[in-house]
């Protein structure tokens, strides 16, 4: 999808363009934010993110502004002149969502977007990332942490050891999963819940297949 390979088989279409047909097309309608950001240490954020705007082609003017909006939004504003080599590793994964989305793409492809950030900032990036949802941009998100993907996903799915176990959304999911509200409190059950349910319902059903 980031049309970074050509497909081994089938089609990938992005925003109605084929990757295989166009894939400079496709990769300027795609922000991609790996896990590990790899940025370029002795630049400084702003110069840094001034670069990739420019890669995108964005005006210099509307780039100086995006750029001066996001690092304020993400509490960056104070430490755009310094080199990113001396930023943290929060720090460089905002950067690097910054990076991802400067020239506002059709589809996001993120690898664990806020693994290293505090609460605060992650709810900041998830707020930010819904933002990009209302305007049209598509989210593609892989990530450990459940609280993320309830407040992201429209459609979530599943996976253990390489296998994809469950697809769908929150109340498919439910279902799926075999949970009931919790007496207690009369809450329905969260995705963490939903995830080792039905995690645990494939291994046991493995195990009862191989015994």
């Amino acid at each position: 999808m980031a049309g970074v390979l050509p497909p081994t088989a089938g089609t990938v279409k992005v925003d109605g363009i084929d990757a295989a047909d166009d894939p400079a097309a496709v990769r300027a309608r795609v922000g991609l934010m790996p896990e590990v950001p790899g940025l370029y240490e002795r630049m400084s954020a702003r110069d840094y993110l001034d670069y990739f705007g420019a890669i995108y082609d964005i005006e210099p003017g509307l780039r100086k502004r995006r750029i001066s909006e996001l690092l304020e939004l993400f509490e960056l504003a104070d430490a755009g002149d310094r080199w990113l080599g001396t930023f943290s590793k929060g720090m460089r994964q905002k950067v690097a969502l910054i990076r991802a989305t400067l020239h506002r793409p059709r589809l996001v492809l993120a690898d664990e977007p806020t693994s290293a950030l505090d609460p605060d900032s992650a709810r900041r990036a998830w707020d930010y990332l819904n933002y990009l949802k209302s305007e049209g941009c598509a989210l593609v998100i892989c990530t450990h942490s459940m609280e993320e993907a309830e407040h992201l996903a429209g459609d979530i799915g599943i996976m253990s050891a390489g296998r994809a176990l469950a697809v769908g959304n929150m109340a498919a999911l439910r279902r799926r999963s075999g949970l009931k509200k919790r007496k207690q409190v009369r809450e329905l059950p969260t995705l963490q819940d939903i995830y080792l349910a039905i995690v645990g319902n494939h291994y046991a059903l493995a195990e009862t297949r191989t015994a």
